[in-house]
């Protein structure tokens, strides 16, 4: 009999063996499964902090359009402002302080009427044609409707105009039309 314990004692051996392999595998799964683990909170962290980055630029885009809003308001603010204050000068309601006259004319005017109907000439046919009703009293929405064009095109025209000729107001403009012969000075008085 003493010989049957021997085989037994190398079979417990074994299973022992083959327990503790069983538990380094397992041990080894489970720090797999933990850096598993880590690397998904290391993504989902990432994707958080993607999404707040993504929240905060379309924030900045927002805020960016309503300033851009903000400012074409003030814009078309301005040019109402400046096309009133042109109708009543061109009526006589109110009259331009004297300085305003007393400025010196753009190069556009400094050799005469001949100078500008040569740069009357380099305007386009719808420019000069935005250029007459603007010395005849007309505001964007009324040339915008003649021209059938929107008043955003006749604010462009009207900026292409100030631009070619140098000029920087509405009533500058009208004096411009005047000289070169565009408009009659009786017809820009009676709007």
């Amino acid at each position: 009999m003493k010989q049957k314990r021997p085989p037994a004692r190398a079979g417990r051996e074994t299973r022992l063996g083959q327990a503790e392999a069983r538990a380094e595998r397992a041990d080894a799964r489970t720090e797999q499964a933990n850096a598993r683990a880590e690397a998904a909170e290391v993504r989902t962290e990432q994707a958080k902090t993607r999404a707040e980055a993504a929240e905060m630029r379309t924030e900045q885009a927002e805020t960016r359009t309503d300033l851009a809003k903000t400012r074409t308001e003030q814009a078309e603010s301005r040019t109402e402002q400046a096309e009133t204050t042109l109708q009543n000068v061109i009526h006589k309601v109110v009259e331009l302080p004297q300085e305003i006259y007393a400025q010196p004319l753009p190069k556009v005017f400094a050799e005469g009427p001949a100078t500008g109907t040569v740069a009357l000439q380099k305007l386009t046919v719808r420019q000069r044609e935005t250029l007459q009703l603007i010395a005849e009293g007309r505001n964007t929405k009324q040339i915008a409707g003649i021209l059938k064009v929107s008043p955003k095109t006749v604010e462009y025209h009207r900026l292409k105009l100030m631009a070619g000729l140098e000029l920087h107001d509405i009533p500058g403009l009208v004096r411009f039309a005047m000289r070169a012969g565009l408009v009659p000075g009786e017809k820009a008085a009676a709007g």
